[in-house]
């Protein structure tokens, strides 16, 4: 299975390919007010505007640095209505993407009962790789403000 691989500090994460629309550059971002503080605006993409998710800030509370290798992913996120969105997520270092069998990932050790993105967990000969469940990064709350709150604003 074909996945986007990127860094938070020295840990190493995937996202599965088939959820990620495009790959921006880290553009400038309109402020979104009233939002938590992971969220660091909207992109406009193709005159839709779309939520961008800081990962690493989302993980440890440190906003992404804007290097090269920085990058957007824009993916598919499904919603707890079942809708399908555009959701943007900031990640670093996301400078390719790579093959894995899907059969040596494990199920995180987390409890399931947590808002839990990280669904399963595999090592290779560079250590730990984690997969970053895409269509969980959000709460419920935050997935009714973020949503509620653009279809005002396209309407």
């Amino acid at each position: 299975m074909l996945f986007v691989i990127f860094h938070v500090g020295d840990d190493r994460y995937v996202i599965d390919a088939c959820k990620v629309v495009e790959v921006v550059p880290l553009v400038r971002l309109s402020n979104f007010s009233n939002t938590p503080d992971y969220i660091t605006g909207l992109c406009n993409y193709r005159a839709q505007p779309v939520p961008v998710v800081d990962i690493r800030y989302l993980f440890e509370g440190i906003p992404s640095k804007a290097v090269m290798s920085t990058r957007i992913l824009l993916v598919n996120y499904s919603s707890y209505s079942g809708h399908e969105h555009l959701l943007g997520v900031t990640v670093e270092y996301a400078t390719e993407t790579v093959k894995l069998d899907v059969e040596r990932f494990h199920q995180s050790t987390r409890n399931p009962s947590e808002e839990n993105y990280i669904s399963n967990i595999m090592t290779d000969k560079h250590g730990i790789i984690q997969w970053v469940d895409v269509d969980r990064l959000l709460s419920r709350r935050d997935y009714d403000t973020l949503y509620g709150s653009l279809a005002e604003m396209v309407e």
